[in-house]
């Protein structure tokens, strides 16, 4: 009986083993499909995630281009503002400066104006008479004066008549600071006499002593400031008419007396000696005119 129980296991172990390598053949095929399907998704999933990283590397790229492009034209548009703001300055100074110039243009006019209106008052009788002519620009005044209002024919010695006239000149230009006073004269083409060649020389010097007794006056009579007068003498070469009728002649024999406004830098150098305390030269006493 035991004899034949071990031969039923001996004949049984055949079919047994045989049933154990196929389950286990059967076992490891399944197994083997599911890592080869691991293997290929996996390889599906490497496959699209390197896709993926190339795709992010040229979208990174691009914006990489387009940081650069836009940093290019941020710095182009910063450096334009900047020349912007950099012209904006200069036309606010620009506009300062003219809005200065304006200004002090106003006031000029307005000095010249108020010179003009006192001119005019002073001196209504000789312009009423033709003796006196006033000309007035915007920064610009002139007084035209013949001379026989002035002068005795052929003479640089002023008449009492020309006193009195340069008293009125004087009091509406006395207080005058920002102007240069010229004082011009002015003569015919008619040669001097010998007389008067010897005392002049020529019309030359006769325009010029004229001017300069008129400059005299002004300063030591009229008391106005002698760093704002100057005198010279043009002679015939001015005309103020042709010289070619009594009428055109006695209109050339005259004396002008021009304002014109100081430059900048003459106003820096009379405000400079007057805030020194230099005051400007008096007049000299009677006894030594």
């Amino acid at each position: 009986m035991r004899m034949r129980a071990v031969r039923t296991i001996f004949v049984a172990s055949p079919l047994l083993l045989s049933l154990f390598v196929l389950s286990a053949c059967m076992v490891g095929k399944s197994t083997y499909e599911d890592e080869l399907r691991a293997r290929q998704a996996c390889q599906s999933t490497l496959k699209q995630c390197r896709q993926e990283s190339r795709d992010i590397e040229a979208g990174l790229q691009d914006l990489q281009q387009r940081v650069e492009k836009e940093a290019g034209t941020n710095a182009a548009l910063l450096e334009e503002l900047a020349t912007l703001q950099a012209e904006r300055e200069e036309n606010l100074r620009q506009v300062a400066m003219y809005q200065q110039e304006l200004k002090e243009q106003e006031t000029q006019i307005s000095r010249v104006t108020d010179t003009y209106k006192n001119l005019i008052e002073n001196l209504s009788q000789e312009i009423d008479e033709g003796k006196i002519r006033i000309d007035q620009s915007e920064t610009r005044l002139k007084l035209n004066l013949v001379d026989k209002i002035l002068f005795p024919s052929g003479s640089a010695t002023l008449t009492s008549k020309g006193r009195v006239v340069l008293d009125k000149v004087g009091f509406a230009l006395k207080d005058i600071n920002d102007r240069r006073i010229m004082i011009e004269g002015h003569t015919d083409d008619v040669p001097l006499s010998p007389k008067l060649q010897k005392i002049y020389g020529s019309n030359w010097g006769l325009s010029a002593l004229r001017a300069t007794s008129v400059v005299r006056y002004l300063h030591e009579e009229a008391g106005i400031d002698p760093r704002l007068l100057g005198a010279t003498g043009y002679s015939m070469y001015r005309p103020f008419r042709e010289n070619d009728s009594s009428e055109g002649r006695q209109a050339n024999r005259r004396i002008e007396i021009i304002l014109t406004p100081l430059t900048p830098q003459e106003m820096q150098a009379l405000h400079a000696s007057q805030t020194q305390g230099e005051a400007p030269p008096s007049a000299p006493p009677p006894g030594n005119r």
